[in-house]
């Protein structure tokens, strides 16, 4: 081996307790349908733990772990693996390992930038387009975050408050925006709760979210657009010190 490749930095290893995750409850492995392979079985569950952060961003991944843990052999957790990495959500070191992605400032800028745009887009159109039926169902489902945000329960808030933009997107009945904006949603996961680090944080997202329904109930389309980006641009805000913190940069 050469001094150059010999003193090549390797990166620490933090090895995820993958085996483990069954037996203290933190997952469970999603029953395969008929028609289903069993690497997408294996991809569906590994996405869905890393979005939410069960497997924490930059730990090391054991695929005969993996395996035991899914009931399959190595090649399905492999296959799934490389669909993961098409993705960017795993990374495979050469002759060290697979690991979970980093957090990134840089995939974090991008993810919002976009957010920022299609989702925009999309509170202006409902505003012009949604029916007193519609604005009715939105009030009901905002009382019930509401409710949620008293409480300080963080993860049962993020997820309600989501379907709530949901529902306001889906006045839309535009399918291929829709994906697009919860393609992006659910790459942003792993970054929402750094938002939420200072108590206080959860009324101010709430605020947000009742100044939109009133821009929609107004059919204020500019407005509704304007606190929308600016809902997002708070999450860009509030989380940035922290990711560029556990990313190594100045957090500035």
């Amino acid at each position: 081996m050469s001094d150059a490749v010999a003193s090549k930095p390797r990166p620490g290893r933090r090895w995820a307790s993958s085996a483990k995750l069954l037996t203290t409850g933190k997952v469970k492995t999603l029953r395969l349908k008929s028609a289903q392979k069993p690497q997408q079985r294996v991809y569906s569950q590994l996405r869905e733990m890393i979005l939410t952060s069960k497997l924490q961003p930059g730990e090391w991944l054991r695929q005969e772990q993996l395996a035991a843990l899914f009931g399959v052999s190595r090649t399905p957790v492999r296959e799934a693996l490389r669909m993961l990495s098409q993705e960017q959500l795993v990374e495979f070191v050469p002759n060290y390992g697979v690991r979970v992605v980093p957090l990134s400032w840089e995939e974090f800028e991008e993810l919002y930038a976009l957010r920022i745009g299609l989702e925009g887009l999309a509170a202006r159109l409902t505003a012009e387009r949604a029916t007193e039926e519609d604005i009715a169902a939105l009030r009901k489902s905002l009382k019930e975050i509401a409710v949620l945000a008293e409480q300080g329960n963080l993860r049962e808030y993020l997820h309600e408050e989501w379907k709530f933009r949901l529902k306001c997107y889906a006045i839309l009945k535009r399918p291929r925006l829709m994906q697009k904006i919860k393609h992006l949603r659910e790459h942003a996961e792993r970054y929402l709760r750094l938002a939420y680090t200072v108590e206080g944080k959860i009324h101010e997202s709430l605020d947000f979210h009742r100044r939109l329904l009133e821009a929609i109930a107004d059919h204020d389309g500019a407005a509704a657009e304007r606190i929308n980006q600016d809902a997002l641009r708070w999450t860009l805000q509030n989380a940035g010190p922290v990711v560029r913190k556990l990313e190594g940069g100045p957090a500035t």
